[in-house]
């Protein structure tokens, strides 16, 4: 860790499973994960959706199949969940209304093509943050697929890209069950209160888009989004693939 700034910064677009390494880097690391605060200069994990790099170091970029982040992100949209987000989804029912909010295979490709030309939160869409970010020196670049398939393995790989050391595997194994998905999931449930409509943990799933990401859908990428997209090993679907 660098000597004159003390904290990381794990940045993703949103829901590419960011808070999810975010926690595990910090019991790793033994630091506090200020999560949802502005980065201070102090040693800890620090947590956003940042375009723009200037002023950020020890860096962890995660990404996912935008597909997958897409879908998620619908979710987070158009219902109300323990995040505290109400105003965004009052806010994106008045921009972008649809007949039947549970209707999200009929509703995606609109969706899609919104977020591609006026994007909310954020204010900017997954390619212009991974033309900024995919291959950015000095960053190390993570996959939500690889976390999901080893989560100990990747995550000992990640701390040794940003601090050069390495984690006991036991440690890592054991920071992967703490922080399980099943686990979170339940939290979530716990936390959950009147008014609450989807959780915001919701499945984690790797490839679940194909159940919602109609051909419709996916043709409203284009060619930016699919650029971007197999840059990063995320290959569209051919002719023949299957969905639910």
């Amino acid at each position: 860790m660098s000597g004159i700034v003390p904290y990381y910064v794990v940045n993703e677009f949103p829901k590419s499973g960011g808070t999810w390494l975010a926690q595990m880097l910090a019991d790793a690391l033994a630091l506090p994960f200020r999560r949802n605060q502005p980065i201070r200069l102090e040693r800890s994990v620090a947590h956003g959706h940042f375009l723009n790099p200037r002023g950020l170091h020890n860096v962890v970029v995660l990404w996912r199949d935008p597909r997958d982040l897409l879908v998620s992100l619908y979710y987070h949209c158009y219902f109300v969940n323990e995040r505290h987000n109400a105003l965004l989804v009052r806010l994106m029912k008045e921009r972008l209304p649809f007949d039947d909010y549970e209707d999200i295979r009929g509703n995606l490709p609109a969706f899609i093509r919104f977020m591609s030309t006026t994007p909310v939160s954020p204010r900017f869409t997954w390619p212009q943050f991974a033309r900024v970010w995919a291959g950015r020196p000095g960053v190390t670049e993570s996959r939500y697929e690889a976390l999901r398939c080893d989560t100990p393995g990747e995550l000992t790989r990640i701390v040794m890209g940003l601090t050069g050391c390495t984690l006991p595997q036991e440690r890592a194994e054991a920071i992967a069950v703490r922080h399980s998905f099943e686990r979170a999931k339940a939290r979530a449930v716990a936390r959950s209160g009147v008014g609450v409509e989807k959780s915001f943990v919701r499945e984690g799933s790797v490839g679940g888009w194909r159940a919602h990401v109609t051909a419709e859908a996916e043709a409203e990428l284009g060619p930016v989004y699919l650029e971007a997209m197999q840059s990063l090993g995320y290959e569209p679907s051919k002719d023949g693939d299957t969905r639910c």
